[in-house]
């Protein structure tokens, strides 16, 4: 039987975003050494092929994990543009309804901008 936890195992490891990235163009710059152009554009061509299998393999887990999810979104879509979209609780949410949201929402902001101002010329005194 098919266990759905996910394995508890930490690779790859939780490096800095940037040391990872870099990690690879030293790992490159080493690996290509004395290999001749053809040589190189093959073990290239594979670590792509095989970067791109595991994209792939992700993205079509995403996507069944969305669907089981119910969050997939294609704001794009004819039901999402008739008022069906991810941010609309019923089909008959009016364009109203959501400007009257969105005057709030800038409102907020204001008095938000407001107050900081406020705490800057107290901060100068």
């Amino acid at each position: 039987m098919h266990d759905s936890t996910p394995p508890n195992n930490d690779f790859p490891p939780n490096f800095d975003p940037t040391i990872f990235s870099w990690s690879a163009v030293i790992i490159g710059t080493i690996l290509i050494g004395d290999l001749s152009v053809n040589e190189q554009g093959s073990l290239g061509n594979w670590f792509m092929l095989l970067g791109q299998y595991i994209v792939t393999s992700s993205s079509q887990q995403q996507l069944i994990e969305g669907r089981i999810e119910k969050n997939n979104i294609n704001i794009n879509s004819k039901k999402s543009k008739q008022g069906f979209g991810p941010f609309t609780s019923s089909s008959n949410k009016s364009n109203q309804n959501q400007r009257d949201e969105v005057d709030f929402l800038l409102q907020e902001v204001q008095k938000i901008a407001q107050e900081l101002e406020k705490l800057k010329k107290n901060s100068n005194i």
